[in-house]
């Protein structure tokens, strides 16, 4: 708990909220959902900026990118449509899994689940870093001035305590974020590169029950033309993990034909080289070991699904006959 709280803002506009966190004062800290911050054992922080009433909550795109919102909840991008249809629904089912209460669901926002990073326990974060997603962050600032009112050889108007406000926006990849952004930094929302086509997905996880946070997770984005791997994005995480890319793996694929690894030994030659260097961290729930040992079996699950999504969406959207 927050045993230290001494303020508490309800903003009603992002530059309101931004004037409030960029105070040096007091610590001031935005809050979403509640989910993590609520739980925190921080007594150094001072006030809190609620962020209800934004109007961060929702789902646009354009012919690059999908936007999403930073206050939508998980489980509004569950139920969303549009998410059911895009990646072949990746974000729509990480953000299902990334908690098996909808109470907490229905609290839990995107924008807090990228400031957590991997203390969030979200399977979305994964799937958001092998999607090369980024989050929209703003800072804002404010400069008092006082001008006087000149001479007499050159006359000026007066101006007493002149406040400007500016702004400056970035991109963060989502990966990062959470130990890239500033303290007076709000994310405004998540943009997700537009797949191709013919893109195909796929994600698993381990626990040690099926309502449990994910001891390891794999996601993979795969996007086959001409029956050459195009593009391969390969990413895993898991509870207390940050998510990493296998760029070892990707490397290998990409530029490929997809038909030479339909054989299972070639495919996990490939996986078990790429993988060299995958050295997931110790924890109370499993050992590094134990997540070097089961990664690779996750990745070539994941990986051969979404090879065969890739290879059916490709063949429908070309007209052939499946």
């Amino acid at each position: 708990m927050l045993l230290k709280l001494v303020e508490y803002h309800w903003a009603e506009s992002i530059e309101d909220a931004l004037l409030l966190l960029a105070r040096l004062d007091t610590r001031t800290v935005p809050l979403a959902g509640g989910t993590y911050l609520l739980g925190l054992q921080d007594d150094s922080i001072q006030a809190v900026v609620a962020l209800r009433d934004l109007e961060l909550a929702y789902f646009s795109e354009d012919t690059r990118y999908l936007h999403i919102g930073a206050m939508t909840t998980l489980q509004n991008m569950a139920d969303e449509p549009l998410l059911k249809e895009f990646a072949t629904g990746l974000l729509a089912h990480t953000a299902l899994m990334s908690s098996s209460s909808r109470l907490i669901r229905n609290c839990a926002t995107l924008g807090g689940t990228v400031a957590a990073g991997n203390s969030a326990q979200a399977d979305l974060l994964t799937a958001l870093v092998a999607l090369e997603a980024e989050a929209v962050v703003r800072s804002g600032s404010k400069t008092q001035v006082n001008l006087s009112g000149g001479t007499a050889e050159r006359p000026g108007l007066a101006l007493a305590g002149v406040i400007y406000k500016g702004k400056q926006e970035r991109r963060l990849p989502c990966g990062t974020c959470s130990v890239e952004r500033r303290p007076n930094e709000l994310i405004l929302e998540v943009v997700v590169p537009r797949p191709a086509a013919s893109c195909g997905t796929s994600f698993t996880r381990i626990g040690r029950t099926p309502t449990d946070v994910a001891l390891l997770n794999a996601v993979a984005v795969v996007e086959i033309e001409d029956g050459v791997y195009r593009r391969v994005r390969l990413a895993m995480g898991g509870v207390n993990m940050e998510p990493v890319r296998l760029r070892g793996v990707e490397r290998q694929l990409e530029g490929q034909a997809a038909a030479q690894f339909q054989a299972s030994e070639r495919l996990q030659a490939v996986i078990r080289t790429g993988m060299n260097d995958f050295r997931p961290p110790d924890d109370v729930r499993a050992s590094g070991g134990y997540r070097r040992v089961s990664g690779p079996s996750l990745v070539y699950r994941v990986l051969e699904e979404a090879t065969n999504v890739s290879l059916w969406r490709g063949m429908v959207s070309s007209g052939k006959s499946v």
